[in-house]
């Protein structure tokens, strides 16, 4: 009976060591195919990774930062998503931001059209190295303001997920949200907005002379030239395939208001254009029963371990799915162009 009990609580360990592994394994890109990425932007060199799948790539994309100085796996963050799209056939391009990682140059003095000069050129080499397959731009958030400035001449397709069509509306949404989370009345709320937007154009404006206590020179100046980026003059006149998708709980951009705003621009005129509202995820498309924080710097530490257990099942079910589906229909459209011109 002693041994029995042994045997057992070795095979409940060893189960569970497998499992850890499994899931660990979402987080280490280390043991993929990869090579490096490096390209040179408006003068400034750009490095950054190319993940190949196991087998021949069916699609390929490149990742478009969010806001903030983020290396090309986002501190590890991208990790589970790069695993999942490398598992479905999906080669994965990112990069270091200018002036992080092993990047040249300064993210913040970029403004959100230098950010599509610099995905159009990433664009192109990645058309360059794998010539005749589908591939376009994935971007989270800020990209919202990049990607559609891309057309067909710069790649197949855009996703967005998380995406804003106003600078402006999605700083009132996010300060509206914070503050209804911390328990302020809406005229409370009215109010506070009422006068942030006053401090705004005295911090911002054309007569500001010198950043605000507390804010770097560089982010000060990266918001005076882009807080009136508005996306909706480029998306009138986009010819791409898009799939633009929100979690329903987003915490950061208003997902209700920016699908109708998307949805309108796109009608009639781009019968390839997908618009999803997912339920019980975040900004990110994460649970949000789960991980549902502004900014992610508020992560418990709770939260962060439990994202380091789930991997890509830390997303909203199906939401991944989603997305490469999506992606690999696109590679599927233009393998039927190709064996057809």
């Amino acid at each position: 009976m002693r041994w029995c009990a042994v045997l057992t609580i070795v095979l409940v360990l060893t189960i569970a060591a497998g499992f850890l592994l499994w899931r660990l394994a979402d987080h280490d890109l280390d043991r993929r195919n990869s090579e490096s990425f490096d390209f040179v932007s408006a003068g400034v060199p750009v490095s950054g990774t190319l993940w190949l799948p196991d087998g021949a790539p069916r699609a390929a994309v490149v990742l478009v930062h969010g806001d903030g100085a983020q290396d090309r796996t986002s501190a590890g963050g991208y990790a589970p998503l790069i695993n999942a799209m490398l598992d479905r056939g999906i080669a994965v391009a990112s990069w270091d931001k200018p002036g992080v990682g092993s990047s040249e140059g300064n993210w913040l003095h970029q403004t959100m059209e230098e950010r599509a000069d610099e995905t159009r050129v990433a664009l192109q080499r990645l058309a360059r190295r794998l010539d005749g397959l589908a591939h376009g731009a994935l971007g989270f958030s800020q990209a919202g303001w990049v990607l559609p400035r891309l057309s067909s001449d710069d790649a197949d397709f855009i996703v967005l997920i998380g995406a804003a069509a106003s600078w402006q509306d999605q700083g009132d949404y996010y300060m509206r949200t914070r503050l209804a989370r911390e328990g302020l009345d809406p005229q409370a709320v009215d109010l506070a907005i009422a006068d942030q937007s006053l401090e705004d154009e005295r911090i911002f404006g054309p007569d500001a002379a010198n950043a605000p206590a507390g804010m770097s020179a560089d982010r000060w100046q990266f918001i005076r030239i882009n807080r009136y980026a508005d996306a909706r003059a480029a998306l009138a006149r986009l010819d791409l395939p898009l799939l633009a998708i929100w979690g329903a709980d987003d915490l950061n951009v208003d997902p209700a208001r920016n699908a109708v705003i998307f949805r309108e621009l796109m009608a009639g005129r781009n019968d390839h254009a997908e618009i999803i509202i997912w339920p019980e995820a975040t900004h990110g498309l994460l649970k949000s029963s789960a991980y549902n924080w502004q900014p992610t710097d508020d992560w418990s530490w709770f939260a962060i371990m439990r994202f380091v257990l789930e991997g890509r099942h830390a997303y909203a079910p199906g939401a991944l799915d989603t997305v490469t589906e999506w992606i690999l229909a696109r590679g599927k459209v233009g393998a039927s162009v190709r064996q057809h011109s």
